[in-house]
């Protein structure tokens, strides 16, 4: 898995190359957009939005091209867990008109963890895909005690695919059933982020909500791992 996890990121520094010029052709429209729509408060709200994550993209993009290792700015200093979620929920809260429901009630861990950028990009994958796959709720539960620390995120949508359920953390991973192939994409989401958050000593289960509609990953540590990233 890390070989393959290294080879992508050789393909994300040849893909920012190739990323390029479409991205600069998306800037270009949102400028005339602009333009058209002068004066009408929300469309220029949205393409400034737009506006502002293609800049993102590029900015990303340049550090791949520079620095395959480049780290993410995102988040800089040692926070605890459920303070890592609330600020990858922030940023999804921007781009995204879902509801995002965040319990911690259960979570009595108020110690800072070291950064780790793949623990941050581990969780936005699973984030970022339960946010694609939802009808219109995502559910995220933090509970922690003096041993274990758990992290699980449901959504309202579909659901994984039965005859991908078994497969999950593949990197190319396609249902067979043609209703769920516009749905379940190459399965890199679930890979990347089984992949780092299992190389941070997490076990990683995804499987169909027991008491939602769609999809659950379940997240755990052992607090003594977790602490000593």
């Amino acid at each position: 898995k890390e070989h393959e996890l290294l080879s992508l990121g050789g393909q994300a520094a040849a893909a920012a190359h190739s990323l390029g010029t479409p991205l600069s052709t998306i800037k270009i429209i949102t400028q005339e957009l602009l333009k058209q729509f002068e004066g009408n408060k929300d469309v220029e709200k949205d393409i400034n939005l737009l506006s502002s994550q293609v800049e993102r993209c590029n900015e990303i993009l340049k550090k791949l091209t520079l620095n395959p290792d480049e780290e993410d700015e995102f988040i800089d200093v040692d926070i605890t867990i459920r303070d890592y979620l609330n600020e990858i929920l922030n940023s999804f809260k921007e781009i995204s008109t879902k509801k995002f429901i965040f319990n911690f009630d259960q979570d009595s861990n108020s110690k800072k963890i070291v950064k780790s950028i793949e623990i941050v990009y581990g969780l936005r994958n699973f984030i970022g895909n339960a946010n694609k796959f939802s009808d219109e709720n995502i559910f995220i539960n933090l509970k922690s005690d003096s041993e274990f620390t758990e992290i699980s995120i449901e959504d309202d949508g579909p659901g994984y695919p039965k005859d991908i359920l078994s497969k999950i953390g593949e990197p190319y991973l396609k249902s067979n059933n043609p209703q769920d192939k516009s749905k379940t994409g190459l399965g890199l989401g679930l890979f990347i982020g089984k992949t780092l958050l299992e190389k941070n000593f997490a076990s990683v289960i995804c499987r169909n909500s027991k008491t939602r509609s769609g999809a659950e990953v379940i997240i755990k540590w052992r607090n003594t791992d977790l602490f000593n990233i």
